[in-house]
């Protein structure tokens, strides 16, 4: 905890620098908190609460679709997040199974991006070797829109259940996934979106 980058808080208003002071008193008891939550697969319900920064997309935003939902969590949340996704699922997909082929997959991947040099000379070399053969390429990029908002939790989970994870942090991904509820505040955005709205419930 006395790593923690500046962050803003979630709705449990507990602030980043707070647990990085604190973390020689705390550190026991949230350690003992993470491998309860991970031992029994279960994910805290104030943990799955989030708060929606809505940022603005254009200069004079005028509907909902104008903004970026930026959604903030706990503090505790992300971190017990990003330790399973590096101690756990990053060095799972590094040995994946047959049923899962990622050599064509640069985002989301460890050290991996669409920015960096290898999906770059991926694509070159494959063009260039193209040509050889042929008199021109044609590259088709397609672009997703709200790719991001579209994911449908049962086929990540089927694939995440193909790598080789404990049974418990597969089940506690899945109880992850599930209940999750969220408060979106427009704050000097615009008048007519100075609202806030409750708490809703996403599955």
């Amino acid at each position: 905890m006395d790593t923690l980058c500046s962050t803003a808080a979630g709705l449990d208003g507990i602030p980043s620098w707070f647990l990085r002071v604190a973390a020689p008193i705390f550190c026991s008891p949230i350690t003992q908190l993470f491998n309860l939550s991970l031992s029994t697969s279960t994910v805290p319900r104030q943990w799955k609460q989030a708060r929606i920064r809505p940022v603005s997309k254009v200069t004079a935003p005028t509907q909902h679709s104008d903004f970026w939902p930026i959604s903030i969590t706990s503090v505790l949340t992300r971190a017990l997040e990003r330790m399973i996704v590096h101690d756990l699922i990053y060095p799972a997909l590094q040995n994946p199974t047959t049923s899962l082929v990622f050599h064509d997959q640069f985002a989301f991947r460890p050290s991996g991006s669409t920015t960096a040099a290898r999906p770059i000379l991926t694509l070159l070399h494959k063009v260039t070797h193209l040509l050889l053969t042929n008199p021109y390429v044609i590259v088709i990029a397609i672009d997703f829109s709200k790719a991001f908002n579209t994911v449908r939790h049962h086929t990540l989970l089927d694939k995440i259940a193909q790598l080789d994870l404990p049974d418990h942090i597969h089940n506690w991904l899945v109880n992850f996934f599930s209940g999750h509820s969220h408060q979106t505040k427009y704050e000097n955005a615009m008048s007519a979106f100075k609202l806030v709205r409750p708490l809703s419930t996403v599955e």
